[in-house]
C-alpha cells in the first residue's frame, strides 16, 4: 500500500474499498477457475455473486475519487496533483482518469461494469465454461488492483499539512476532446478483454464450437468502435490543440491504440469466415488473444515512460517490470492452452480456391497484422535502439507514410473487392458481372480525374523510396471502386427482396439491411472507410504559409469600419485565394490563464465576409508552457486554419501561420458513417421482432419507418456532435 497515511474520510473509505475489492477478486477468481474445474456449481455461482459485488466496490470507490475531485480534497495527493480550485467541473471529473493513479481505478471500473453485463447476458448459455470466463477477467481485475493497493493508491495522502490548492491538469489536457477522447480509447482497450475470457474460456472448457463467438460478437464490435472513436477523438484533439496543422503524426501512444484495432478489425473478418466454413479456427483464437495481449501492451507503452510522448505518463521502472511479468504470464498460459487443444481444433476441409470471399478475408487479415507489427516494431525502435547501442533513434511520420500508404491502399482495395467474391469460389462468369460496374467507376473516375486534375498525378514515394507511386489518383480510384461495390450490392438486395415481398424500394431497403444487419452494417463501415480516405487524400495538396503584421486594423480611426476595398494593404494578406484582415489584439486574463486573442476577418475568394477568427495564445498561471489555441474555418471541402505564432502586445504584432487543408472533415464525416454502420451491426434480433410483429397496414409501415429514420437522425446527430464539435 502506498506509504502515505489515509487521514480524510474519503480517503479512508476509498482506500478499504479499494482494499476489499482486490480481496473480491482474488476469491472471486480462485472460486471461478476451481468451481468450473471441478464442476462444483456452488463455487461457481460464488463467483459470478463476487464479479456483481465487485462491479458494486469499484463503483464506489470511483464516486469517492469523483467526490473527492469535486469537493477540493487536497489531502489526497492524486487530487492535489492533477486538479485545483479554478478549474471547471467538467475538467475535474475528467482530472479522474488524466493521470496514471485514476486512469488505472478507471480501466477497473468499466472492466468490471462490461463484465457484470456480459457474464448476466451469457449466464445460462455457456453454464459450462462461465466460471472460467469469470475467472479470467477476475485475473486480469487482480493484476490492475495489486498495481492500485501495492504502487498506484489514487487515494494516497498527504502525511503533513496539505497545500491549500492543487498543481492543476495539465493545459494539454483541459480540452472537451479529452473529456471524451480517453475513456473512448480505455472503454476500446477494456472491451478485448471479454473476448479474451471466452477464449481462454473455450481453451479450458475444451468447448471449442462456434458458440463463443457468438457470446463476444457485441463486445468485439464494442471493442473496434471504440478504438476507432478514441483515434478519431486523439486526431482531432490534436488537430485543434497542437496548433501544427495535422491530425495524426504517429505519435506512440496513439500507435499503442492503433495496433489492437488492426488485430480486433481481423478478427471481425475471419469470425465470419468460422461461422460461414467452419475455417481459421485457431487463426480467430490467436487474433482475440493478440488484441488483448496488445491492448496491456498498449497501457504498458503509455503508463511505464518506456516510449515518448506527448500523451504518455512518465517514466516508471517498477511499473515497466510488473507489466511484463504480467504479459510474459498472460502468453505462457494463452499458447499453453492453445498448444494443448491443437489436435481438437483441426479443420475438417479448406480453401477451395484463392478467388473466394473467404481468401479474400484471410488476405485481408495478412495486410492487417503485417501493418500491426509494422507499427509496433517501429513505435519501439527508439526503445530498442537505445537498449542495444545506447542511442535513441527516432523514426518519423515520413517513414510510417512511405510504408504504410501501399497496405492502407491494399485494404482499401479489398473492402470493395471481398463483398464481391463468391463463398467457396467464384466463377468467372460471376467476376464478370460483380466487377464490371464497380470497375467502370473507377476507371473513370482515375481517367476524369487525370485529365481535369493534374495535381492528382503528383508520385509520392513509398517503401522507403523505392517506389513512387501517383497515391492521390490511385487513392480515389479505388474509393470509386469501393462505392460502386457497396452501392451495388445495396441495389441488387434491395431488388431482390422487393421481388420477394412486392414492397416499395424504400421499405424493401430498410427490410434488407435489417434482416442482415450484420452484413450491410458491415458494408457501410467499408463505406465509410472509403469516405475518411478522400480525406486522406487531401493531405496531399495542403497549404501551409507564415505571415507577419506589423500593426492591427485598430490603430487606424475608424478601421475596423471600413469595407474590404478601402482596407491598408499592410492590415491584410491573401493565402490561397482567401483574405485575412488583421483587426485587433486583445489581452484578458481570469484566475486560471491569461489569454491573448488576435481578430482576424475571413473573406471569400469573391470578397464575401465568411468568419471572424480569434486564434490566441493561453498562458495557464500554473502551466510551464503557454497552449496554442487554434481557430478553423470549416468548409467541406478544406478548412482554413490559423494559428498566432507569436505577437507584441505593444505595438500589436502578430505572426500567423495559416494552412489550407483540402477535403479534411471527409475524416470526421467517415468517422460518423462508420459509427452509423456499427450501430446497425449491433442491433439485436428483439429490436427486429419487435418491429416485424407491428400491423402491416400502410400506416404501420410509416411508423416504423419513420421511427428508424428518427433513430438513426438521432444517432448521427449525436455522433456527428461529438465528432465534428457542431
Amino acid at each position: 500500500m502506498d506509504s502515505s497515511i489515509p487521514s480524510s474520510p474519503v480517503a479512508v473509505v476509498g482506500t478499504i474499498t479499494v482494499l476489499a475489492a482486490y480481496v473480491l477478486a482474488a476469491l472471486g477468481a480462485f472460486a471461478g477457475i476451481v468451481g468450473n474445474a471441478r464442476k462444483d456449481t456452488r463455487l461457481v455461482r460464488a463467483s459470478v455473486y463476487g464479479l456483481h459485488a465487485f462491479f458494486g466496490l469499484t463503483l464506489l470507490a470511483s464516486g469517492l475519487l469523483v467526490y473527492a475531485f469535486v469537493t477540493h480534497d487536497y489531502t489526497i495527493k492524486y487530487v492535489q496533483l492533477t486538479s485545483d480550485t479554478t478549474m471547471t467541473t467538467a475538467y475535474k471529473i475528467t482530472a479522474f482518469w488524466g493521470a496514471l493513479d485514476g486512469s488505472l481505478l478507471f480501466w477497473v471500473l468499466v472492466l468490471a461494469g462490461f463484465s457484470t453485463v456480459a457474464i448476466a447476458a451469457n449466464m445460462r448459455r455457456h453454464k459450462d465454461m462461465i466460471g472460467y470466463v469469470v475467472g479470467t477477467i477476475l485475473v486480469v481485475q487482480l493484476f490492475f488492483l495489486t498495481l492500485l493497493v501495492f504502487d498506484k493508491n489514487p487515494f494516497g495522502t498527504y502525511v503533513t499539512a496539505p497545500p491549500t490548492d492543487g498543481e492543476g491538469l495539465n493545459p494539454l489536457l483541459q480540452n472537451y476532446w479529452m473529456v471524451i477522447h480517453p475513456p473512448a480509447l480505455y472503454i476500446g482497450f477494456v472491451a478485448a478483454t471479454i473476448p479474451f475470457a471466452f477464449a481462454i474460456a473455450a481453451l479450458a472448457s475444451g468447448r471449442l464450437d462456434d458458440m463463443w463467438l457468438g457470446s463476444v460478437r457485441v463486445w468485439s464490435l464494442v471493442c473496434f468502435f471504440f478504438l476507432s472513436f478514441g483515434l478519431i477523438l486523439g486526431g482531432r484533439w490534436a488537430y485543434e490543440e497542437l496548433g501544427w496543422g495535422g491530425y495524426w503524426a504517429w505519435d506512440p501512444v496513439e500507435n499503442a491504440g492503433f495496433i489492437p484495432w488492426f488485430t480486433m478489425t481481423a478478427f471481425l473478418h475471419t469470425a465470419v469466415v468460422q461461422e460461414q466454413r467452419g475455417l481459421l479456427k485457431v487463426w480467430n483464437l490467436v487474433l482475440v488473444i493478440l488484441t488483448f495481449f496488445f491492448t496491456i501492451f498498449g497501457t504498458f507503452m503509455t503508463r511505464s515512460g518506456v516510449v515518448q510522448s506527448v500523451h504518455a505518463f512518465g517514466e516508471d521502472n517498477a511499473l515497466a517490470l510488473q507489466f511484463i511479468v504480467f504479459m510474459a504470464a498472460l502468453l505462457i498460459v494463452s499458447i499453453g492452452l492453445l498448444l494443448h487443444r491443437l489436435p481438437r481444433l483441426r479443420e475438417q476441409g479448406g480453401f477451395e480456391s484463392f478467388v473466394s470471399r473467404e481468401f479474400a478475408f484471410l488476405l485481408n487479415n495478412w495486410i492487417l497484422l503485417a501493418c500491426a507489427f509494422f507499427v509496433l516494431f517501429v513505435t519501439m525502435m527508439p526503445t530498442i535502439t537505445e537498449a542495444m547501442w545506447g542511442e535513441r533513434i527516432t523514426i518519423g511520420p515520413g517513414f510510417y507514410n512511405r510504408w504504410m500508404t501501399p497496405l492502407a491502399l491494399a485494404l482499401l482495395f479489398l473492402a470493395g473487392a471481398a463483398p464481391l467474391l463468391a463463398w467457396r469460389r467464384t466463377t468467372k462468369e460471376r467476376l464478370y458481372a460483380q466487377f464490371m460496374w464497380p470497375g467502370i467507376t473507377a476507371l473513370a473516375t482515375i481517367v476524369l480525374l487525370a485529365i481535369f486534375v493534374p495535381a492528382a498525378r503528383q508520385t509520392t514515394p513509398m517503401l522507403d523510396d523505392a517506389l513512387k507511386l501517383p497515391v492521390p489518383l490511385l487513392n480515389f480510384g479505388i474509393c470509386a471502386f469501393v462505392f460502386g461495390s457497396i452501392v451495388q450490392e445495396f441495389v441488387r438486395g434491395t431488388q431482390v427482396r422487393k421481388k420477394q415481398t412486392g414492397s416499395d424500394g424504400f421499405t424493401s431497403l430498410i427490410g434488407l439491411v435489417l434482416l442482415k444487419r450484420r452484413r450491410f452494417g458491415g458494408y457501410i463501415v467499408h463505406l465509410a472507410v472509403a469516405v475518411m480516405f478522400i480525406g486522406f487524400a487531401g493531405k496531399a495538396w495542403d497549404h501551409m504559409v507564415d505571415r507577419t503584421i506589423e500593426r492591427p486594423l485598430a490603430v487606424v480611426e475608424g478601421g475596423e469600419k471600413l469595407p474590404l476595398a478601402q482596407v491598408p494593404k499592410e492590415h491584410v494578406f491573401k493565402v490561397k485565394g482567401y483574405t485575412f484582415v488583421y483587426r485587433r489584439l486583445v489581452q484578458t486574463s481570469d484566475d486560471n490563464k491569461v489569454a491573448t486573442t488576435a481578430f482576424v476577418q475571413l473573406y471569400d475568394r469573391d470578397g464575401s465576409p465568411l468568419s471572424l477568427l480569434h486564434p490566441a495564445r493561453w498562458n495557464f498561471r500554473k502551466g510551464t508552457e503557454p497552449t496554442t489555441e487554434v481557430d478553423i474555418h470549416e468548409r467541406v471541402h478544406e478548412d482554413v486554419y490559423i494559428i498566432l505564432t507569436g505577437y507584441n502586445t505593444e505595438t500589436g504584432l502578430a505572426n500567423f501561420r495559416i494552412y489550407i487543408n483540402p477535403l479534411i472533415n471527409w475524416v470526421w464525416i467517415g468517422f460518423v458513417l462508420l459509427g452509423f454502420g456499427t450501430f446497425i451491426c449491433l442491433i439485436p434480433q428483439r429490436a427486429v421482432d419487435l418491429v416485424s410483429r407491428r400491423p402491416t397496414t400502410t400506416a404501420g409501415k410509416a411508423a416504423d419507418v419513420g421511427a428508424v429514420l428518427l433513430l438513426v437522425g438521432a444517432l448521427l446527430g449525436a455522433t456527428a456532435c461529438a465528432a465534428l464539435a457542431v
